[in-house]
């Protein structure tokens, strides 16, 4: 330590660790504490590590009002004031004073400085030599890691695999789709299922068609009431499916950006329009609020994508969401899509409005507020609205719920008035929006 010197920084430009370890001893034992130990007598327990007596030293560490060095085998008692090397990563340490004044812009940590600054540029040269070398070729860090195969089962119908096989294969094929839909709605929760239906073009257009059938029917497609009930039931299911394949499962929603591109070209049998203009309509006139509700779902997890996310902006997708925000006037049918309300506001939140969740914030919202009256009125009309109209939806939902500090809606309209703000975007034609 002859060789080392002390400096004093600023708490601001603190660069090595400082720790006061303070006992629970009483005041009587603190005061005495300002005085030195005992030295270590004959009585002492001694480490020693050779044979000469002039090296041995307390294993119980002896402070004084001076830092001293600490050895790596002592015990430390409490109540001491302990410093750190951080270049030599030893421990220095003293009787802690309570009491004692320091000034303001003096509260400061010794820093025990390398002996120059050619001797750091050496250790950090030293550093950098040891330091693992990554080859040239080596593959990109992968933050999720390889999925495992669940463990193998014995061959049987019941086992998963086989019922995953037999799935997909029926699915394809168009033979049992609804036994293959509940099938796969259940396995796809699983991450390895998940990816492996992900990877599979034909399962996911399959899929997303069957989610989108009642969205993309033309006139010619069958509207009695069974048949309405079975596409229903098969769009709730496949839409289940592919929320929960990429739920939480970033490397499935990493293979359906694969497939996007030429997905969003696909038609689906009997559909007016292709795949990418329908893939994002969450509503329409015979669908139900179940079916709303999975399709929010699909969409909320395929949104986690930042391709798939531009192009759900552009294409008007918050418009379709808006739809379902707005349904159910009657108090009665307001009850019933309540469920698909709340879950286009967990959309909202993870997607566009909560960093926490993982939002893309500055995304959305970004135009102006339209004005309140200029919303009831369209909303009167029953004209199409447009996404402009967030503002006034979300806060007619708080106000019918302002009693139930637990509702969604409050937090919602919370964070969209936030975003406005952040985003630049409530002023121009929108009108005083506060509850």
């Amino acid at each position: 330590m002859d060789r080392l010197q002390l400096r004093t920084l600023p708490l601001s430009l603190v660069a090595l660790v400082s720790v006061i370890l303070v006992g629970t001893a009483s005041a009587n034992t603190a005061g005495s504490a300002a005085s030195p130990s005992p030295s270590a007598g004959s009585s002492a327990e001694l480490i020693c590590h050779t044979d000469n007596a002039a090296e041995c030293y307390p294993k119980v560490f002896q402070p004084t009002d001076e830092f001293q060095l600490v050895r790596a085998d002592q015990d430390l008692p409490s109540g001491l004031h302990v410093r750190l090397n951080v270049w030599t990563g030893e421990k220095e340490a003293k009787t802690n004073v309570p009491d004692e004044e320091v000034a303001a812009d003096q509260r400061a940590v010794v820093v025990v400085d390398s002996e120059s600054q050619e001797d750091q540029q050496e250790q950090q040269q030293q550093a950098q030599a040891q330091a693992p070398r990554i080859p040239a070729n080596a593959p990109a860090y992968d933050p999720v890691g390889k999925i495992k195969e669940p463990p193998k089962q014995a061959p049987s119908e019941d086992s998963s695999s086989s019922v995953f096989s037999q799935s997909l294969a029926v699915l394809k094929k168009g033979l049992d789709v609804d036994s293959a839909l509940e099938a796969l709605e259940d396995i796809s929760h699983d991450i390895y299922y998940g990816l492996k239906i992900a990877e599979d073009y034909d399962t996911v257009r399959r899929l997303l068609c069957l989610a989108t059938a009642t969205a993309t029917a033309d006139k010619e497609t069958d509207t009695s009431a069974e048949a309405t009930t079975t596409r229903n039931r098969r769009a709730r299911l496949a839409a289940l499916a592919i929320s929960s394949a990429v739920q939480n499962n970033p490397k499935a929603l990493g293979e359906i950006e694969k497939h996007w591109a030429v997905l969003k070209e696909e038609r689906c049998a009997g559909a007016a329009s292709a795949l990418g203009s329908t893939e994002f309509r969450v509503m329409e006139l015979r669908s139900d609020p179940a079916v709303a509700k999975a399709r929010v779902a699909a969409v909320s997890g395929l949104l986690k994508n930042d391709v798939i996310r531009s192009e759900f902006l552009a294409g008007g997708g918050m418009d379709h969401l808006l739809e379902v925000l707005a349904a159910g006037g009657s108090s009665e049918a307001a009850a019933e899509w309540e469920p698909a309300q709340r879950k286009v506001a967990l959309l909202l939140l993870d997607n566009f409005l909560d960093r926490d969740m993982g939002a893309a914030l500055g995304e959305w919202p970004l135009g102006p507020a339209a004005s309140d009256k200029a919303c009831a009125e369209t909303a009167g009309s029953g004209s199409a609205e447009g996404g402009d109209c967030w503002d006034w939806h979300v806060k007619q939902l708080a106000q019918r719920y302002r009693s139930d500090k637990s509702h969604w809606s409050g937090e919602l309209w919370s964070k969209l008035k936030e975003q406005r703000k952040a985003n630049g975007s409530g002023k121009g034609r929108a009108a005083k929006t506060e509850l």
